[in-house]
């Protein structure tokens, strides 16, 4: 049996399978919609607030002329704060290199000498660069003046002082042989060797630091434009390089009065000395031991400052003798009463000058110590003689060249000389020997052109001697015979 096949519903074009897709299409056209009604205007509202925190919504756009005129008429609250510039570079430092202080100096008498005025501002100012052309002005302005370097083979050491070390450069005054110091105190520089931290001109060139232009340390500040200038500010002055002696400077004081005395310029060495302090035989007695031994500074180290206080001052002086292959030293103390007055020399220690002057003459046979204490108190100066012997040895012609020219300087000074043996002899003839050497002492005097009125003797035989005639055990003592024949000289100056 056949069986009829099973009959379906007939389809219409537009029916059943199409229903999902019109539903699928709805949906997306309702999202599209929700997105751009509510969730679009939410996202450009979060940006908007955003951006007004950060300052960075756009602004509606301008035309050209409406930015120019807005930027015309803006004035700003505040000035924008001013840019510092960038400060100039420092001028490097010349390139010198001295390894001693003394070779800076003797290149800058070079440079003096052949009319190098920039050079030579570059060489004292060489720790400060910007005052090397006022150091310049003032070296040409000397020249003007008529001083003249000396030879560079005499520039100096003086000394040290803290922790400088002081040169002198000599200068011919005008119209005169004289000569006048100006004295720099070095400083060592780890880059440039030696250099100059301070110059010190005597009062006699006082009128060229005058004639220094000014110098400050302060550079014009620069603006940017349109910005008001700062206000002006008083330049501060540069720390001066060259000053004026005003005699306060001890080592200056000291090596002056040394100067003298190697000189063997006794009076222009008594007038740094106070008299009521330094007894005028044992000034004198320096003189003689310069002018016998032929002393001289040490030139590496001749004047050190020990003590350095406003009102007292020690400085030991160092000096050498070629003739008699030594070196020693003596002291000098200085004392002022304040601040403003000027230094006096009220003590000098001659222990080991002497002494070591006295060790190195003894190889001649005849003691030669100029000072002796007197037994009576006091100071005086000796002069020795031979054994049973009243004529001048040599080296008491020396001394008495000194004192010749001390007394004829001065009509009203007047000397005591006093002769003296050992105990040797009997007395009477002692007496008469004593005499005789004292006479010998006055007759030289006579003839170096002292009148006899200022000069008094005497002759004390062996009453009063220096040193023991006998030794502890009752023997003969030669070496204290020696010192005991002598005449002694007292100035009453």
């Amino acid at each position: 049996m056949q069986i009829p096949p099973r009959s379906t519903p007939p389809r219409s074009i537009y029916g059943g399978s199409l229903v999902p897709v019109l539903i699928v299409l709805a949906a997306l056209v309702l999202s599209t919609a929700i997105f751009f009604l509510f969730t679009k205007k939410k996202i450009q509202a979060q940006k908007d607030a955003v951006a007004e925190e950060t300052g960075s919504k756009a602004a509606p756009a301008k035309t050209a002329a409406e930015t120019a005129k807005a930027a015309a008429s803006a004035v700003p609250a505040t000035p924008p704060p001013m840019v510092k510039p960038p400060e100039p570079p420092k001028p490097a430092p010349p390139a010198f290199a001295f390894a001693r202080p003394l070779d800076l100096g003797r290149q800058l008498v070079r440079s003096l000498t052949t009319g190098d005025f920039a050079t030579a501002g570059k060489l004292a100012a060489a720790s400060d660069a910007d005052q090397s052309a006022s150091a310049a002005k003032l070296f040409e302005k000397l020249a003007a003046m008529g001083y003249k370097p000396a030879a560079e083979d005499q520039v100096e050491m003086l000394g040290l002082v803290e922790n400088r070390t002081r040169i002198a450069l000599p200068f011919v005054m005008p119209g005169s042989q004289e000569t006048v110091r100006i004295q720099l105190d070095l400083e060592r520089d780890d880059q440039m060797g030696w250099k100059v931290a301070k110059a010190t001109l005597p009062k006699a060139m006082s009128s060229a630091i005058a004639a220094m232009p000014a110098s400050t340390s302060a550079a014009p500040v620069a603006t940017p434009p349109g910005t008001p200038a700062p206000p002006s500010v008083a330049a501060a002055p540069m720390k001066q390089l060259f000053t004026v002696d005003d005699g306060t400077d001890a080592l200056a004081f000291a090596s002056d009065f040394v100067r003298h005395l190697l000189k063997h310029d006794f009076t222009a060495a008594r007038a740094f000395v106070d008299d009521n302090k330094v007894p005028v035989e044992r000034l004198v007695g320096l003189c003689i031991v310069f002018e016998e031994g032929q002393y001289a500074l040490n030139p590496s180290k001749p004047l050190i400052i020990t003590i350095a206080n406003p009102e007292v001052s020690w400085v030991i002086a160092q000096v050498q003798s070629e003739s008699l292959q030594t070196n020693t030293e003596f002291g000098v103390e200085l004392k002022r009463a304040d601040i403003a007055q000027p230094w006096k020399i009220v003590g000098l220690n001659l222990s080991d000058i002497l002494g070591s002057f006295a060790k190195s003459a003894s190889k001649l046979g005849v003691p030669y110590t100029p000072i002796v204490k007197n037994p009576k108190g006091g100071e005086s100066l000796a002069l020795y003689f031979e054994y049973d012997r009243a004529e001048l040895h040599p080296r008491a012609l020396k001394q008495l060249e000194v004192i010749a020219a001390l007394m004829k300087a001065d009509p009203s000074k007047k000397l005591r000389i006093a002769g003296h043996t050992d105990e040797k002899g009997e007395d009477d003839y002692n007496i008469r020997l004593s005499r005789g050497r004292a006479e010998a002492v006055k007759k030289q005097l006579a003839f170096l052109g002292v009148p006899a009125a200022q000069v008094e003797t005497t002759g004390l035989g062996k009453a009063q001697p220096l040193s023991p005639n006998k030794k502890s055990d009752g023997t003969d003592d030669p070496e204290g015979r020696s010192h005991n024949r002598r005449a002694e000289i007292y100035l009453d100056f």
